[in-house]
């Protein structure tokens, strides 16, 4: 029987064969015999053309193709952190992973990814804005500055990005969320006479460590994490290499002029016994922190506000471009993947800029430049 009539309603009965099994489909349709024929004429011609699916079969298709419904909470840790840690470098998912654990995941505790609207993620910009970080070392609490807030959004926005990217959602409700404004901080550049200083209020212990950001301009982690086997004395070089570990942040190695200032006090540092490491802590570890040691030799050096490492990094590429060096040979020794990074980092000193236009003035115009700095090695 393909169609039957029971009281008032007409029903379709179809038997079927489906990747090798039999069924039968029995649906009610309405109360009319035409609309009853029509329907049972369309599942016969479905499965003549081969495309017939059983309800059953079809419903399991529709309900696999739909999104899979989550918790901020369950995706955040369950599948954005792991991406960001096999994608990211260890640095980066470091802070991602500090950033969701620590504020994310609490803020938006118990709603699921499609409950989070751009009204909920403005109301979190908003809300971490007016809140305010105390630390032991600090005699008050400090607002959270705009700059800490844009990280954590472009987390969140990074987050939601992947959330669509994998069909968890249609749609990034923060898409349309806007960073604060952040004002640049004014550069500090140091004098060479105020980093000649610096180096001479070094403890000795932290000589070495020091002259190596002050004249091969190296990044922090990748200051911690020189070995041995990278200063190469012969060819007066070196080597900043990015190993599967501890890749560099362009994932490139680069090789810098070995300088004989910084050639000698390498020689002079000693090595420790059990560690590959040219500047381990006493247990044979990579240091993970110098700023305190730096802001006594700065107090020390009469140097106001203190000097971070990045300070010194910023000095050997400035300095090095107010020396003559190439802009794409300052870019190669910094490591940076563009020029225009190198040049913004091309800030003239205030005594620089004096003795140029004295020059200017009482030398015809002649463009002489200063050869007599640390990167000279006087």
């Amino acid at each position: 029987m393909a169609i039957y009539k029971r009281g008032n309603i007409w029903y379709v009965d179809v038997r079927y064969r489906y990747k090798g099994r039999s069924g039968r489909i029995r649906r009610k349709i309405g109360t009319r015999k035409r609309e009853t024929e029509i329907a049972e004429a369309q599942i016969r011609a479905e499965m003549a053309a081969g495309t017939f699916v059983p309800p059953e079969e079809r419903q399991a298709e529709e309900e696999a193709e739909k999104p899979r419904i989550l918790l901020f909470k369950e995706f955040a840790e369950d599948e954005y952190l792991p991406w960001s840690e096999a994608e990211h470098s260890p640095s980066h998912y470091k802070q991602q992973r500090r950033i969701v654990l620590t504020h994310l995941a609490s803020y938006f505790k118990g709603l699921y990814l499609h409950e989070i609207t751009t009204k909920r993620i403005e109301d979190y910009k908003r809300q971490r804005r007016g809140a305010a970080i105390k630390v032991k070392t600090w005699k008050k609490a400090k607002k959270v500055k705009p700059a800490t807030v844009n990280r954590e959004l472009a987390c969140l926005k990074a987050l939601f990005r992947k959330a669509v990217e994998w069909d968890r959602l249609e749609a990034s409700p923060a898409a349309k969320v806007k960073l604060f404004k952040e004002l640049p901080a004014p550069p500090v550049l140091l004098e060479k006479r105020e980093i000649q200083a610096l180096l001479q209020a070094t403890p000795q212990h932290l000589y070495a460590l020091v002259a190596t950001i002050v004249y091969s301009g190296l990044r922090q982690k990748e200051l911690f994490y020189l070995r041995w086997e990278d200063i190469k004395h012969q060819t007066n070089q070196l080597e900043v290499v990015s190993r599967a570990e501890r890749p560099t942040k362009n994932y490139q190695t680069r090789r810098i002029p070995l300088h004989p200032q910084l050639a000698e006090a390498l020689l002079r540092h000693p090595r420790h016994l059990n560690s590959p490491y040219v500047f381990p802590n006493k247990d044979g570890r990579p240091y993970d922190n110098i700023y305190k040691a730096l802001s006594t030799a700065a107090k020390k050096a009469g140097i106001p506000g203190g000097v971070r490492p990045h300070q010194l990094r910023h000095a050997f590429c400035s300095h090095a471009l107010m020396d003559g060096v190439a802009p794409r040979t300052v870019q190669a020794w910094m490591g940076h993947k563009s020029l225009t990074t190198t040049l913004r980092y091309a800030h003239l000193s205030p005594e620089h800029e004096q003795q140029s236009m004295l020059q200017l003035v009482y030398n015809g115009g002649e463009n002489g430049q200063d050869k007599a700095g640390y990167l000279a090695g006087s």
